[in-house]
């Protein structure tokens, strides 16, 4: 491996945008290339951040041999191509989440990572939120868990929205919400039964955007998740988990506003902002973004395995949930997770 960790990141909106600057403050990284059809949009990056080159077409990033990870923020349709065009390339691989808008696609990643060699991170930065592993360590083994993660309305003409590109609220947004499900219990799970459908945008009738569903895990334990874009959760904030362990409890709000944790039968009884070291008092550290792109580098140079990462069977996972949700939804019946 050389010095420096050689980086290009394949789509430059925001999250490609937000990555790059975590990455300016890793000294062992060196930024190479942009790619982004919107060829400013890659330009603008680079001014901001520096690197080598700018180009519109991914397949010339891929090529470089100075670039040893590709980080994939594009569109969500797109991440199958990158990813499975990436590993071919020899490239370690970044996919910001979704892993992949389907199972199958999914599995095709994670075939082309295992035939390849190569490793792959998925987008999940709560797993390195300090907030995230202080409910996690608390409450190490939960009998009950609920998740939510509630948005007011998303534009009808949001990508995110387009059931090509995005997929909607559901198997866009909420497949952060399955994926902590699963972070927090360590189980893996067995059925999920969802109600739901489409309440805010009978305009584009192929998406699900509001889902309530009861998974059950493998160990025992069930988890309740509530997902969509119907309305601003005016106390808890939009992203809210409570994980009951029979003898104590902990309550996560307020995790996109002002952080905190309320514990009951526990030794602690909070955790706030406060109670973390000063340089991780901003939301890019206490959401993990910036845990998760050390992790990445240090995976990458010197081999550490990420042990709270998101990988290719976890992305796979969440997105699995998604669909299942829906097509319990539409069916009316249990799904079973396999």
């Amino acid at each position: 491996m050389p010095e420096k960790v050689g980086v290009g990141i394949i789509g430059c909106g925001g999250m490609g945008r937000h990555h790059a600057r975590n990455l300016a403050n890793i000294p062992e990284v060196g930024v190479r290339a942009y790619a982004d059809i919107r060829l400013e949009a890659a330009e603008a990056i680079k001014s901001e951040f520096g690197g080598d080159f700018c180009t519109a077409e991914a397949h010339e990033l891929l090529a470089d041999d100075r670039i040893d990870v590709a980080l994939i923020c594009t569109h969500h349709h797109l991440h199958k191509l990158y990813a499975v065009e990436a590993a071919q390339a020899g490239k370690h691989i970044f996919v910001e989440k979704p892993l992949a808008l389907t199972i199958e696609e999914c599995q095709e990643i994670e075939r082309a990572v295992e035939a390849a060699d190569v490793k792959l991170m998925v987008g999940f930065q709560a797993r390195f939120s300090p907030f995230i592993n202080k409910l996690k360590e608390v409450i190490p083994h939960p009998l009950v868990t609920f998740g939510q993660l509630v948005d007011p309305k998303w534009g009808d003409q949001s990508w995110a929205n387009d059931p090509i590109e995005g997929g909607g609220n559901v198997l866009s947004q909420g497949c952060h919400l399955f994926d902590m499900m699963y972070w927090f219990n360590e189980s893996e799970p067995v059925t999920i039964h969802a109600e739901g459908g489409n309440f805010t945008h009978p305009n584009i009738p192929e998406i699900t955007d509001s889902v309530v569903a009861t998974i059950q895990y493998a160990n025992g334990a069930v988890g309740s998740v509530v997902v969509g874009d119907f309305g601003a959760p005016a106390l808890t904030g939009k992203s809210f988990y409570e994980l009951f362990g029979g003898d104590k409890t902990g309550t996560l709000y307020g995790y996109y506003s002002e952080p905190a944790i309320k514990f009951w039968g526990a030794d602690i009884e909070e955790f706030t902002m406060t109670d973390l070291p000063e340089a991780e008092r901003n939301s890019s550290a206490a959401h993990g973004y910036v845990g998760e792109m050390r992790a990445l580098i240090d995976w990458v140079a010197e081999d550490i395995d990420p042990v709270m990462a998101a990988k290719a069977k976890d992305g796979t996972r969440a997105t699995m949930l998604g669909v299942k949700a829906i097509e319990s939804i539409k069916t009316g019946a249990p799904q079973r997770i396999s």
